[in-house]
C-alpha cells in the first residue's frame, strides 16, 4: 500500500508506473492464450452476455428499436403499432435477415393479469410462432430462459414494468405481435393518430440487425448444452452484480493505496506508459462533493473521462447513496464505488481525481488492470457530462453529440427530471431516429413514474438526496455510429401547451467507446 500525501505523490506515480510495466510485461504472456488467441463470441449467443472482454471492439451491426411512440410527435404513446392484422393482431416489429431482439419492455394500466394478451414470436418461419404464450405469464419467471434476473418485473406490484434482456436470435425473419384473449370491454382502448381503435399498452423492442448470419441459431426453447452453461453462468454473474466480472478471466495486477485530495491539485492514482486494458476501478470516500474523476488515453489531447465522480457511478455528486446501487458495470456497494467496463489504451493511461473543496479529502484506491495484447479495433472509454439548467426551451435537450465511430454503452442520469420525455437516437446522422422511446422511465424498463425504485444489473432506479438517479447498461447490445452519434430528450410533455417546456434542471451522463483516429500519413 501506497499513501500519499502531498508531496509524495510523485513517488506513488513513479512506484505505480514502474510496478505496472513490470507486471504488463508478465501478464501479456500469461493472458496471451486467453484474448488473442480466442475469437468473440457469436453476437446474440448467450456466450455474447458472459464475456466482457469484447465490449471496447468495434461493432459491425446496426441497433434498431421498434416502441409506441406517437407517430404525430404527440403525447400519446401507447397502441401505436408497426401494423394491425386480422383485425386484433397488433404487430409490433418486423424484421428481415440475421439478427437478435436483445430487449423488450411492457406495461399497461389495469393490474397484472387484468387485459391479457397472447406474445407470439415468429422465428425464421412466417406461419408458426416459436414463442407463444400470455404475455404476463411469459415475464413471471416460471419459463427458462425468460428469468431473473435477465427478465421480469420491476417498479409498481400490480403495475409493473416487463422487462427481458434474454437473447432471441434469428438468422431470415422476426415479428413480434400481441393480441388480445379476452373480450374487448376488459380492455383499456383509445384512438390513435390514424384513428384506429387500439389498447392502451405501451412497449418497447431493441434488436440488432447483423451483416451475416455466421455461428447465429436462432431461438428455440431448448437450449444446447454450451448454451444451457452459458446461461447458467451468465445469470450467476447479473446476480452477483457488484463483484467483478474479470475474476474469472483474467490474471491480472492490482494498485492499491489511500490517496489526500487537496483543493485543485489534481492527484494521480495511475500513470502506465505500456499498453493494456484496466477493467476495474474502485474508490472509497466519505464525500464525494466537489470531486472529479478524470482518465486521458493515449496521451489523447484533453482527458476522455472528466466528470463528477459521483454521476460515473450511478449515484450523487453531492452524498454517498443511501442503500448500495447493484448495477453490472458500475456502482457502489458496502462503501465502495465501483466499475468494471474494460479500459484498453495503446500507449499510456492516467487516472485521476481532482477536488475543488477546501477540506482535504482522503481516497482508498483499488485498480485492477492486465497487460492484454490489443487488436486495433479497441475504443476508448469516454464519459460525456451534460447538464441544462435549464433545458431550452420548446426544444429537446441534448444528451450526446458525438462524431467519430465508436458506439453507446451506458446512459446514467442523475436528474432525470420530468418522467414524460421521448428519447431519439440519431446514428450517422440520420434525420429520423433509427431508436424512438416512448418516456424516460420507460427507457429504464420502468413504468409509471421516476419514483418506483429498484436496482437491477443492467438497469434500475434509486432514491439519493431526495431524487431519483437512473441507469441503464447498452450491453451487450451497444448502439454502434460510424460518423457520429446525436442524442436528444424531450423534457415534459403537455397535451394541451405542447412538449419541452419544463424547465427544471437536467442531467447525466453518456458513456461510450470511441475509436481512435488512424495516424495522419
Amino acid at each position: 500500500m501506497c499513501e500519499t500525501h502531498g508531496n509524495d505523490r510523485r513517488r506513488l506515480c513513479c512506484c505505480a508506473a514502474a510496478v505496472l510495466c513490470a507486471s504488463a510485461i508478465a501478464a501479456k504472456t500469461a493472458f496471451a492464450d486467453r484474448s488473442t488467441d480466442e475469437t468473440p463470441p457469436v453476437p446474440g449467443s448467450f456466450a455474447e452476455l458472459l464475456d466482457p472482454r469484447w465490449l471496447p471492439a468495434r461493432k459491425h451491426w446496426r441497433t434498431r428499436q421498434a416502441s409506441g411512440y406517437d407517430r404525430d410527435g404527440g403525447f400519446y404513446d401507447s397502441g401505436n403499432f408497426l401494423r394491425i392484422e386480422d383485425g386484433d393482431r397488433y404487430v409490433l416489429m418486423e424484421a428481415h435477415g440475421p439478427g437478435c431482439i436483445d430487449r423488450m419492455w411492457f406495461t399497461y394500466k389495469k393490474p397484472i393479469g387484468a387485459e391479457p394478451y397472447n406474445l407470439l414470436v415468429y422465428i425464421d418461419d412466417p406461419a408458426i410462432p416459436v414463442i407463444d404464450i400470455d404475455l404476463d405469464e411469459f415475464f413471471s419467471g416460471r419459463h427458462p430462459p425468460f428469468v431473473p434476473p435477465l427478465s421480469g418485473l420491476c417498479g409498481l406490484p400490480k403495475q409493473p414494468g416487463r422487462f427481458s434482456y434474454v437473447p432471441i436470435p434469428f438468422v431470415r425473419y422476426c415479428k413480434v405481435l400481441l393480441q388480445p384473449s379476452a373480450p374487448k370491454d376488459q380492455y383499456n382502448y383509445r384512438t390513435n393518430s390514424a384513428h384506429q381503435t387500439i389498447p392502451h399498452i405501451y412497449y418497447q423492442i431493441t434488436y440488432r440487425e447483423f451483416a451475416s448470419p455466421a455461428g447465429l441459431r436462432p431461438f428455440t426453447w431448448r437450449l444446447t448444452k454450451p448454451e444451457q452453461s452459458a446461461f447458467e453462468q451468465t445469470a450467476e454473474m447479473h446476480r452477483a452484480a457488484a463483484r467483478s466480472p474479470w475474476s474469472r478471466l483474467t490474471t491480472s495486477q492490482r494498485l492499491s493505496g489511500t490517496a489526500t485530495l487537496t483543493q485543485n491539485q489534481q492527484v494521480d492514482l495511475l500513470t502506465e506508459h505500456c499498453r493494456g486494458v484496466i477493467h476495474e476501478i474502485r474508490l472509497r470516500l466519505d464525500n464525494p462533493q466537489q470531486v472529479r474523476l478524470q482518465a486521458s488515453w493515449d496521451a489523447a489531447a484533453k482527458p476522455q473521462i472528466c466528470v463528477p465522480l459521483g454521476p460515473f457511478f450511478a449515484c450523487d455528486e453531492h452524498t454517498p447513496p443511501p442503500q448500495d446501487v447493484r448495477g453490472l458495470w458500475t456502482g457502489y456497494e458496502k462503501g465502495w464505488y465501483y466499475c468494471y467496463l474494460p479500459m484498453p489504451f495503446q500507449t499510456q493511461a492516467r487516472i485521476s481525481l481532482i477536488s475543488q473543496s477546501e477540506q482535504p479529502r482522503k481516497v482508498d484506491y483499488q485498480i485492477s488492470y492486465s497487460g492484454l495484447t490489443l487488436t486495433q479495433d479497441q475504443g476508448w472509454l469516454c464519459a460525456h457530462r451534460y447538464d441544462h439548467n435549464p433545458p431550452p426551451k420548446g426544444e429537446p435537450y441534448e444528451v450526446l453529440d458525438v462524431e467519430g465511430a465508436g458506439h453507446l454503452v451506458a446512459i446514467i442520469m442523475d436528474r432525470p427530471g420530468h418522467m414524460e420525455g421521448d428519447d431519439r437516437f440519431y446514428i450517422d446522422g440520420e434525420k429520423t431516429p433509427s431508436m424512438h422511446g416512448t418516456g424516460t422511465e420507460d427507457f429504464f424498463n420502468f413504468a409509471w413514474g421516476l419514483s418506483h425504485t429498484g436496482s437491477l444489473p443492467l438497469h434500475g432506479i434509486t432514491i439519493q438526496n431526495n431524487r431519483p438517479i437512473a441507469y441503464r447498461f447498452h450491453v451487450p447490445a451497444a448502439v454502434p455510429f460510424s460518423t457520429s452519434l446525436r442524442i436528444t430528450w424531450e423534457h415534459g410533455h403537455d397535451p394541451l401547451t405542447g412538449p419541452n417546456l419544463d424547465q427544471n434542471h437536467y442531467s447525466g451522463l453518456a458513456l461510450y467507446y470511441l475509436m481512435p483516429k488512424p495516424p495522419d500519413r
